[in-house]
């Protein structure tokens, strides 16, 4: 073969071999995320939801315009998510960045402002610096409205836990945002729902102290109450229950069906108030008793895998309330004071249920002992007290005059007191080596004794539940859970009790999603500040350096080069 044909023949097979590699890769799609923490790549749920899309979802994000850097960076990144969507959704996924202070008029700006809160995102006030070099206040949502057809919902997407720092929320928010803009798809497009409900009959709470997470339940459940002292419907047509702070005792065939719902998979949140008191008893007087209630539960839990303890847990990071400061027969003066049993709640961090929460206000909680000898039962602790808090055991008076003093911290020496328990495996039946043949006949469930995996959270706390609620001639206001009219902050309670009924229900769902995690790498702020100077010589004079050795080179070698001829 001649050198010409041979060259012809390479290249043709050149040509050829490109031609087929472009052709098995436009077939064939595949992204190389290079980071360790993965935070390019989508989880798995995630792409099969933006892969079912059948219609367009539009994001209206209302974060751009004139923003200090950390939300800039935000927005650089809520971009890149929004474009990974359309990677797998195509044109199913379109966005668009609003800056809600464009425009001159004032008037509108305000009228825009009030849509946005009446869709349901919140407002932030950031720091920006003006013209002349100042700061000024300036208010920013920094969320989106999604749109899916005729249906639209309101996404918050910057988390606010005063207990962190300012980058701490940052980066827990960008952490959070596939979670939250994936659950905006999901939520708009879900066609069918999994049915939970309400256990009620033995004094739980009502309709309208749940109402809130109710109301935010039925975007992604049939929600019904179900009423389990009498015979009333099949308990397995349920994926989850919740027990909501219950104040009678249950009765045996109670039990027994919420017992046989385990045994066959079921799942359930339980809310227990193990002390009884009445927060109203102290508005008429400074002291109440504290008392054991009795719901005859104890067993079952114990037999599950843990043990509500009959005390009341406080905390020097608690709540405020308002107390009455005026004197007797002056006019009444109320001032916001920290109250030790009403105590905040921090989380582990280590699950996706309880991961980058805010706080989680709670109200006469009690400790949780998780007991051994459950074979084939995992617990993991969900939520704990802080590093200074103290169990007080009851029966006890509580007296609202501890107000007045300040805590000692010598008396506040217990650390992260367990107060909410998740439990996951094959449980024994309470009823194991019982006579159950009465119940068997009243319920219409046989017995059996061993669980099919099943899973349950235990939280001693009815009232992390519970929404304020009241009552007027124009109707029913409910607030939102976990906001106090006093520090108008909302705490996390929402948003944890969601993502419990989410795990309870479909634990392999959006709820996975959460357990992303970005790390932060931030600079060694006492290491930048003695070193400054050394890494500016080096920044700046490195380079110019060694521009002038290598010029001093090359003129070196050029001289030495012609200097022979």
């Amino acid at each position: 073969m001649s050198r010409k044909r041979k060259n012809l023949f390479e290249f043709l097979l050149l040509f050829a071999i490109i031609i087929i590699v472009n052709l098995i890769f436009s077939r064939v799609h595949h992204r190389f995320d290079l980071t360790s923490d993965n935070r390019y790549t989508l989880k798995p749920k995630t792409r099969q939801v933006l892969k079912e899309l059948d219609d367009v979802v539009y994001f209206k994000v209302y974060l751009s315009g004139d923003m200090p850097t950390g939300l800039k960076r935000m927005q650089a990144r809520i971009r890149e998510m929004l474009n990974e969507f359309r990677v797998y959704a195509g044109d199913n996924i379109q966005y668009r960045f609003i800056n809600p202070h464009s425009g001159d008029d004032e008037k509108e700006r305000q009228a825009l402002f009030e849509e946005l809160r009446r869709k349901g995102l919140e407002a932030t006030n950031v720091k920006s610096r003006d013209k002349e070099g100042g700061y000024t206040q300036k208010v920013i949502f920094p969320g989106a409205v999604v749109n899916h057809g005729e249906k639209q919902t309101a996404v918050d997407l910057l988390k606010n836990n005063p207990g962190l720092s300012a980058s701490k929320n940052l980066n827990h928010s960008i952490q959070a945002l596939e979670y939250k803009l994936i659950d905006a798809v999901y939520k708009l497009t879900l066609d069918e729902r999994q049915s939970i409900a309400f256990v009620t009959g033995q004094g739980e709470l009502d309709k309208y102290q749940v109402g809130d997470i109710t109301k935010t339940l039925s975007d992604y459940y049939q929600v019904d109450r179900v009423d389990i002292s009498r015979q009333q419907g099949n308990l397995e047509d349920y994926r989850t229950l919740v027990v909501a702070k219950p104040r009678k005792a249950f009765s045996k065939e109670a039990k027994y069906r919420l017992d046989q719902y385990v045994m066959r998979g079921g799942s359930i949140l339980w809310l227990i108030d193990r002390i009884r008191i009445n927060m109203d008893s102290l508005r008429v007087s400074p002291t109440t008793m504290a008392t054991i209630s009795r719901l005859n539960l104890n067993d079952q839990l114990f037999k599950y895998g843990v043990r509500i303890n009959p005390d009341l847990v406080k905390d020097v990071q608690c709540a405020i309330i308002p107390v009455n400061t005026a004197y007797q027969g002056d006019q009444p003066q109320f001032s916001p004071s920290p109250w030790t049993y009403f105590p905040l709640l921090s989380t582990p961090n280590n699950h996706p249920v309880n991961k980058n929460l805010n706080m989680i206000r709670t109200r006469f909680i009690s400790s949780i002992d998780t007991l051994p000898g459950q074979p084939g039962v995992n617990k993991h602790i969900l939520l704990t007290s802080s590093e200074n808090s103290q169990t007080v055991q009851a029966p006890t008076m509580v007296d609202l005059g501890e107000v007045a003093g300040k805590p000692d911290p010598r008396a506040f020496r217990q650390q992260h007191l367990v107060t909410g328990v998740l439990l996951e495996g094959e449980f024994e039946s309470v009823f194991t080596n019982r006579f159950t043949s009465d119940l068997e006949q009243s319920t219409g469930m046989r017995l059996r004794e061993k669980s099919r995996p099943a899973s349950m959270i235990v939280l001693s706390d009815g009232d992390m539940i519970r929404n304020e609620v009241k009552h007027q001639p124009s109707g029913t206001m409910i607030s939102p859970l976990g906001y106090d009219k006093y520090t108008r902050q909302t705490y996390g309670n929402k948003t944890f009790l969601m993502n419990c009924i989410h795990y309870l229900a479909n634990e392999e769902g959006l709820i996975g999603i959460r357990a992303k995690e970005v790390k932060m790498r931030l600079l060694d702020k006492n290491k930048v500040a003695r070193e400054r100077v050394k890494w500016q010589v080096v920044n700046v004079g490195l380079p110019i350096l060694l521009i002038v050795v290598f010029g001093l080179v090359k003129n070196y070698m050029r001289r030495r080069k012609y200097r022979r001829f």
